[in-house]
């Protein structure tokens, strides 16, 4: 099934992850693949060459995407504070930048986007799901299509899943 934004394209979904942060790099790519699959078409940062900043094809990706989406398990860089500023300049609805914290937040602002602190070795993939998909409807500016709701909440779900299990195996 795919899911179509409000131009009737396939919905978008940027994905970041702190530069060398191998887990979250694993994670993006795991997720762009699964979205893919599922009919999203996924966007992840051009880091090619390991560039230390947001260079012009990732803001103009995170430009063209209806959903911003980050899994953070470490300090956030400098390169991903700029990628969460330009989605909060190019999107509409902020409830859909979404930052998941895992233990750690240093992002310090008044932004109202959808933001989400966790400690995946405390809570269930579930709770944390629930946790987020109430924060996402606690900030929707506009009600969205349930399928829409439901299809993001899997993509998170399996990003959840992801990080409660190197949360599990890292101990």
């Amino acid at each position: 099934m795919i899911i179509l934004n409000a131009d009737m394209n396939p919905t978008t979904i940027f994905v970041t992850y702190n530069p060398r942060n191998e887990f979250e790099q694993t994670l993006a790519v795991r997720l762009q693949t699964l979205g893919a699959i599922h009919g999203f078409t996924m966007l992840l940062p051009d880091r090619f060459g390991g560039k230390p900043l947001v260079t012009q094809e990732t803001e103009f990706r995170i430009k063209s995407s209806d959903y911003f989406i980050l899994f953070s398990t470490s300090n956030l860089t400098p390169t991903v504070q700029q990628e969460i500023e330009i989605a909060y300049k190019s999107l509409g609805d902020k409830s859909k930048i979404i930052i998941v914290y895992d233990r750690v937040k240093n992002l310090h602002h008044t932004l109202n986007c959808t933001e989400v602190y966790i400690d995946s070795t405390k809570s269930s993939a579930q709770e944390i799901l629930d946790q987020t998909i109430n924060s996402i409807r606690e900030n929707q500016a506009k009600l969205q299509k349930r399928d829409a709701q439901n299809a993001i909440g899997a993509i998170l779900l399996i990003g959840l899943g992801l990080l409660a299990l190197n949360s599990a195996t890292s101990k």
